[in-house]
């Protein structure tokens, strides 16, 4: 018997409680009934569909798997939960996102940074830079990439087992797309959306669609989608660099994303099946940040007095104005990611053999960046006056119309303030897998064993444009003026300008572009990975066991005063894991699992040469620099599981999953002060005056997580379901660990939940979900450094209505509270005239409701 038979049969024998229970789920809604029957039996499948439907699978597929595991499924082609991939996610329990520019753009699991997410794409890593300046070079996957209309199911696996991809210390979320044997033939879906955003006040366009078709015998299929998006984003609100000064800013962005997708899949007989997958997915973002500061007072240069009362920790938060200084900062931005992977497998009487093998690409980064700046240096705000004290920014400009300030010249920013920083990251690899029936060796039936290789290399680069010596670079507000925008978290508005034409006298002077070497960081990286892991199952046990080999060599390559230089580093690790699923009746699974398991340090953290940040951002006494490590050490956990899960009908299910990890190698950083001239990089003299900070990297010390989650799924019967969870985590590192001084973990929230509500009948569907997590430290090198993030909830709608059966009207609104996002310094140790110091405001933005309409069609 071969193995894909017998998984085939232990699905089935576990779903015979489900087949007996039809007449409970009839009264849930059934969209169709199959009957089989011969001379000895009747069986009868219960197929149904819509949001019910997509929840029954996930459920059914976290019950079947031998890890701990949570689902989601598209309910149908195009039709998955949420227009943002992320935002789906932080419904699953254990599971928060961050969502910094107003869509979900990163996934932490149980507490873990969002680094340390491992994301596959049809179970391989899939290469990713990001669109954003400051975006560092990272191993997780950007989320604002993936359109959720290429997405069939994601499986997220919160225990790990030997023949998954290392790199998952929180977790691993895999993604799964569409092949064309799997959908009828002919199968055509197209849809039509708009998205309206208040903030921007535009609608924007989304068209998407698919095509699959097989041939008569289905052997042979293709099947090819696309998407394409336009967003108009802004974001609102108020931010501080302290000390100097802190203003109503705004960021605004057009984002075009497209992708697409082809799969090609060949399967002449049961045992043969071979698909070829393409994707290639782009956005557009070009983006400009607006910002009046009204800059400090009674800076510690200043020599104005600040009174007990306007100190919080030694820092200033209240006091008089200086000036109003005017900044845009025009930027061409992009980010690509392409896969094309082959996956052959060969299924005999008794083994599967697996071979998948492909390339995956992605550039991005800033392609070009200006900064324009108040010409004639500022405006003085006499008797004006700025007040912290009430955990916000708020200013009396002392009759200073802020609306109708609008300096005569903007001054361009030129040298490191004109710019290009693009990235690169791509990797090939080459993966073997081969399954054997071992029935004969008691409770293990199946013995998978595998081996995994792949290069990596990974760019990052820093370019400065040359200018004609005669260009002027001041011009004329008239003539770049473009009304005003709005901006602050508030009633502001000040001057908007047209980036297009800004940006076209600025590239009018570019004479060729020189690369800052002191910039080039470049990692290699060959990984190979061994594993070998037995499945077992008794009568009314089942999981399994295996271990997984790691071994890693990394290369850095950088410029130290215009010389090539290489530094080397190597590890390797062993990987030991189990997981155990007991069946205490029909309805009852305890659950326990172990296991060991690693993700790489970041690739920003391996880059040797130093990098600086903060010395063409015109505020003073904010300089780093920054020395990475090719040599650190891999985070590694040691975490253990053990849970129950109740199924009390076909499509409920209420379960309680505790959860522990030890994670050690955390990187931080050592910090010390080094003056201008022990930095080999020119700075202008109000720079100079402050030095530098320095930071290097190394490896902390470790990390304890502790939580459970809470989960609760029922569909009523009439057409009513709710699904609920709640998940609390206690993740603390070691004292010394963060120079912050806080023992919290990045991007780890204590407590968070969700609540989904929804209906379902022939006609119309509709889901009103909340999702709530508490506060969480966000930690950066450089200027924006380490602060807390306050906690945030968003109330999200979704609808359809099923005018036909090949017809769906959606209505979705997302964030209609709209909740704002708060940030506040944060340090535990005495930080005077510094923003860092705990309970100060530093970012507040306001973020927006967003309506989508459309229309799809599938046939």
């Amino acid at each position: 018997m071969s193995s894909k038979l017998r998984e085939a049969i232990r699905a089935v024998n576990r779903s015979t409680v489900a087949a007996a229970s039809v007449g409970a789920i009839a009264l849930a809604g059934v969209n169709g009934v199959a009957l089989a029957q011969d001379e000895e039996q009747v069986i009868e499948e219960v197929i149904v569909t819509g949001y019910r439907g997509s929840l029954l699978k996930s459920i059914n597929m976290k019950r079947d798997s031998d890890a701990v595991v949570d689902a989601i499924t598209a309910e149908d082609i195009g039709k998955f939960p949420d227009k943002n991939v992320a935002e789906s996610l932080q419904r699953v329990p254990g599971v928060t996102i961050q969502r910094q520019f107003g869509e979900g753009s990163a996934v932490s699991i149980r507490g873990v940074g969002n680094e340390l997410t491992l994301t596959t794409l049809n179970g391989q890593n899939v290469a990713s830079t990001g669109w954003f300046v400051f975006q560092p070079a990272k191993r997780s996957f950007n989320y604002e990439l993936l359109p959720s209309e290429l997405v069939g199911n994601i499986e997220v696996y919160k225990t790990s087992q030997a023949d998954l991809p290392e790199g998952g210390v929180g977790g691993t979320v895999t993604i799964n797309t569409r092949t064309p044997l799997e959908l009828d033939s002919l199968t055509v879906f197209a849809s039509a959306e708009g998205q309206y955003q208040e903030d921007s006040e535009e609608t924007d366009p989304m068209i998407s669609g698919l095509v699959s078709w097989k041939n008569d015998s289905e052997t042979f299929g293709a099947l090819i989608s696309a998407v394409s998006q336009e967003r108009s984003l802004q974001r609102q609100g108020n931010e501080a660099f302290w000390e100097w000064g802190a203003g109503p800013v705004a960021f605004e962005q057009e984002r075009k994303r497209t992708a697409f997708t082809g799969s090609l899949q060949y399967s002449p007989n049961e045992n043969f099946d071979v698909v070829v997958n393409y994707i290639d997915m782009e956005m557009e973002a070009d983006n400009t940040n607006y910002a009046l500061w009204l800059t400090q007072g009674n800076t510690s240069w200043s020599g104005v007095d600040t009174p007990p009362e306007c100190l919080m920790g030694g820092t200033p938060v209240c006091g008089p104005l200086n000036v109003a200084f005017y900044q845009a900062r025009p930027r061409e931005a992009t980010m690509e990611s392409d896969v094309i992977d082959l996956d052959f497998t060969y299924s005999g009487d008794n083994y599967v053999l697996e071979f998948q093998v492909g390339e995956t690409t992605s550039s991005g980064g800033t392609d070009f960046e200006m900064v324009v700046d108040d010409g004639t240096g500022g405006t003085p705000i006499p008797g004006g006056t700025y007040d912290f004290r009430g955990g916000e920014q708020t200013w009396d400009t002392a009759g200073f119309d802020i609306t109708s300030y609008t300096p005569d010249t903007l001054a361009m920013g030129t040298g490191s303030a004109f710019n290009a920083t693009p990235k690169t990251d791509e990797e090939q690899y080459a993966q073997f897998d081969a399954e054997f029936d071992m029935s004969n060796l008691g409770p293990i039936y199946a013995v998978k064993a595998g081996v995994r290789y792949s290069d990596h290399n990974t760019t990052s680069r820093r370019y400065e444009f040359q200018q004609d010596p005669s260009f002027n670079p001041v011009i004329a507000t008239s003539e770049v003026a473009d009304g005003t925008i709005d901006v602050g978290a508030g009633s502001y508005e000040i001057l908007n300008v047209d980036a297009d034409a800004l940006k076209s006298w600025a590239k009018s002077s570019i004479t060729g572009r020189t690369e800052d070497l002191g910039a080039y960081s470049e990692i290699d990286e060959e990984n190979t990975a061994l594993y070998a892991m037995a499945k077992f199952e008794g009568e009314s046990f089942r999981g399994n066991f295996g271990v997984r080999y790691v071994s890693t060599d990394a290369t850095s390559t950088y410029y130290l005063d215009g010389v090539k230089q290489e530094a080397d580093a190597d590890y390797a690790e062993w990987l030991p894991s189990l997981n155990l699923a007991v069946d205490l009746s029909d309805e009852l699974i305890f659950r326990v699992a172990a296991a060991r398991v690693m993700a790489r340090p970041q690739y920003v953290d391996m880059y040797v040469n130093p990098d600086n940040t903060g010395t063409n951002d015109d505020l003073p006494n904010n300089q780093f620099w920054i020395i990475g490590n090719v040599g650190l050490d891999p985070y590694i956990a040691n975490q253990f599981d053990a849970g129950v899960e109740w199924y009390f009908n076909d499509s409920s299910l209420l379960s309680f999953t505790y959860f522990t990890k030890d994670v050690k190698n955390f990187v931080t950083f050592v910090e010390y002060p080094a003056s201008a001239g022990e930095i080999p990089f020119p700075l202008p003299p109000e720079e100079a005056a402050f030095g530098w900070t320095v930071q290097e990297k190394v490896n902390g010390k470790s990390a304890q997580i502790e939580g459970f989650e809470l989960q609760y799924q029922q569909d009523f019967g009439n057409g009513f379901g709710l699904t609920a969870n709640y998940t609390y985590t206690d993740a603390e590192a070691d004292d010394g660990t963060f120079t912050d001084g806080n023992t919290v973990l990045s991007d780890s929230s204590k407590d968070s939940y969700n609540v989904s509500g929804y209906f379902e009948n022939d006609l119309l569907q509709a889901r009103l979900a909340y999702n709530w997590r508490s506060e969480y430290m966000i930690r950066d090198v450089g200027a924006y450094a380490n602060r807390l993030h306050d906690d945030y909830g968003s109330l999200d709608f979704s609808s359809a209505w099923f005018v036909t059966d090949n017809i769906t009207v959606n209505f979705d609104v997302i964030n209609i509270t709209e909740e704002d996002a708060e940030q506040f310094g944060n340090n535990q140790s005495y930080s005077p005239n510094s923003g860092f110091t705990e309970g100060f405001p530093l970012y507040a933005y306001e973020m927006p409701r967003r309506f989508v309409l459309g229309v799809s069609a599938r046939f």
